[in-house]
């Protein structure tokens, strides 16, 4: 027994106690996630509204077949879809939602850890990987491509090992490294292909291992040419319209914007407080390294860093921020700041021994004040809606129900506006899809992805943005619903039943024929 608390304790202590800080972090890390029931996190509930239509489909209770298609595809996005759909054969779909953040939680800081170590990088450097975990991506709910930015990064660092070592394991790791960023999303998939070209090509003179590392990359190509020419087929996707639409930000606003697309996770001055100890960190070790070293050559990991980041640099500037044609996608390029932020992190090239590492002192600290902010803010939301939740739990299982968030929208740009304190984001948008995540049924604003599922037939709904000039008529075909702060007529719709009040929201039955224009 002394042997093995010998043994613990020398590796807890190794690099200057660096596991144990990591232990301590990753730790806290996890309390916003599981320190409440809600997550103030935008696009989850449409998400997990998918997931509920593939693993209940074959249900009857749940009416999933009533009103969709099964259409189970290798594609972006499935292996969240898969991984939430497997844990809910053992948990709940909002625990399976939460271990899949948990594991992100955890392999973010490890993925830079290995990228770090890939550049012989100090790994103190790869701390600053825990605050930029809660980036802009996280609040707005994109898990998939959260996990796909974990396997880009991994993928990146056996790319480089492999053409510094040429070793067979790192080769494979790359290849389902790949795979799995495919899987994940189709950004940081892209994001890498463009990533390996220009490390490729500045590592010409490894022409062998090159060649061979692009052969562990090629199946997640052939899975993509496929997936491109299937959707051209069947047009899943690809539906709004012919020829292409969307929207940019020009250079100096999309320059400007940079810092709050790493970090705007919630009104007032903290997230940026932390932000601002990252940055100064790195500046402060960058001109610590030219004091102590002078102008030194740049290594071939300088070079390589250093071209990844032009790379996505260019990438942020030149991709839309939005597309309408021939797809709809919405916040492309906003999200690869906190793709490039972990990167910056390694820009400098010292050691840190002994009571140099101190100088990490206040990006540790950062990093335990931010999750311990988010966790009360996020318990602070999950309480103040948990009527909304209660209200969900008296439906049948399987009901029609139409959430209507009145006061949701605020203006031109609402999607970039807070609709909470817990939040900059608008958190409650998708709202309208836990009836459905929960209890099945239909969901009218659910994402049409062309996988898990695709609607057969359409509810009469209201425009998604005209909540507040909501009429019960715009929506006859319901069984229930659920209404924020409703006008005054609603209760004296005779069509109607109030089943039960909670906070500020309602929830009704019908019970007669809704079937006049209003």
């Amino acid at each position: 027994m002394q042997g093995r608390l010998e043994k613990l304790r020398s590796l807890a202590m190794r690099d200057g106690g660096l596991p144990l800080v990591w232990l301590m972090l990753t730790v806290l890390m996890l309390v916003p996630v599981w320190h409440q029931r809600l997550l103030p996190m935008l696009d989850t509930a449409n998400h997990l509204a998918l997931v509920r239509g593939w693993h209940s489909f074959n249900d009857p209770a749940y009416r999933i077949s009533e009103y969709y298609t099964l259409r189970i595809r290798p594609v972006p996005y499935f292996l969240f879809y898969l991984s939430i759909h497997l844990m809910m054969f053992v948990v709940s779909i909002e625990v399976a939602n939460k271990l899949f953040l948990t594991l992100y939680l955890i392999l973010f800081p490890l993925s830079i850890l290995s990228v770090a170590r890939a550049l012989k990088r100090s790994p103190w450097l790869a701390l600053g990987a825990f605050p930029l975990a809660f980036n802009q991506n996280w609040i707005y709910g994109f898990s998939s491509y959260l996990m796909g930015t974990v396997f880009l990064f991994f993928a990146l660092a056996m790319l480089l090992r492999y053409l510094d070592e040429g070793r067979r394991r790192h080769a494979i790791w790359l290849g389902v490294c790949t795979l799995l960023t495919y899987f994940s999303h189709i950004l940081p998939w892209c994001c890498f292909g463009l990533c390996a070209i220009a490390v490729l090509l500045l590592s010409w003179r490894k022409w062998k291992r090159g060649l061979y590392a692009s052969l562990a990359m090629m199946p997640s190509l052939t899975l993509a040419i496929v997936t491109f020419l299937d959707e051209r087929s069947e047009k899943t996707y690809m539906k709004t319209g012919e020829g292409f639409a969307g929207t940019w930000r020009d250079f100096p606003t999309a320059v400007m914007e940079f810092p709050k697309r790493v970090m705007e996770l919630f009104p007032g001055e903290l997230d940026t407080a932390v932000l601002g100890i990252v940055i100064v960190t790195v500046i402060g070790l960058v001109i610590w390294q030219r004091r102590r070293e002078g102008a030194r050559p740049l290594t071939e990991h300088d070079r390589l860093l250093r071209w990844v980041l032009a790379v996505l640099m260019i990438v942020y500037v030149s991709l839309p921020y939005s597309v309408t044609r021939p797809m709809s996608w919405w916040y492309i390029s906003p999200r690869l700041p906190s793709m490039m932020a972990p990167l910056l992190l390694l820009w400098p090239d010292l050691k840190l021994v002994g009571r140099q590492r101190l100088i990490m002192l206040p990006l540790i600290v950062a990093a335990i004040v931010l999750p311990l902010k988010l966790a009360r803010l996020y318990r602070d939301f999950s309480n103040r809606n948990a009527g909304f939740f209660r209200l969900i739990a008296e439906l049948p299982r399987g009901a029609n129900t139409l959430v209507v968030v009145r006061g949701m929208m605020r203006g031109p740009g609402s999607e970039e506006k807070s609709g909470d304190a817990a939040s900059s984001g608008p958190v409650y948008w998708h709202f309208s899809s836990w009836p459905m995540a929960l209890n099945g049924g239909y969901g009218p604003y659910v994402f049409d992805q062309g996988i898990p599922i695709r609607p057969k037939m359409v509810l009469r709904s209201p425009q998604f943005a005209a909540t507040d000039a909501f009429d019960i008529r715009q929506a006859p075909e319901y069984d229930y619903y659920i209404v924020r702060m409703p006008m005054e007529q609603m209760d004296r719709e005779p069509s109607l039943k109030i089943m039960d009040q909670m906070g500020e929201w309602t929830l009704y039955k019908r019970i007669g024929d809704l079937t006049d224009e209003p």
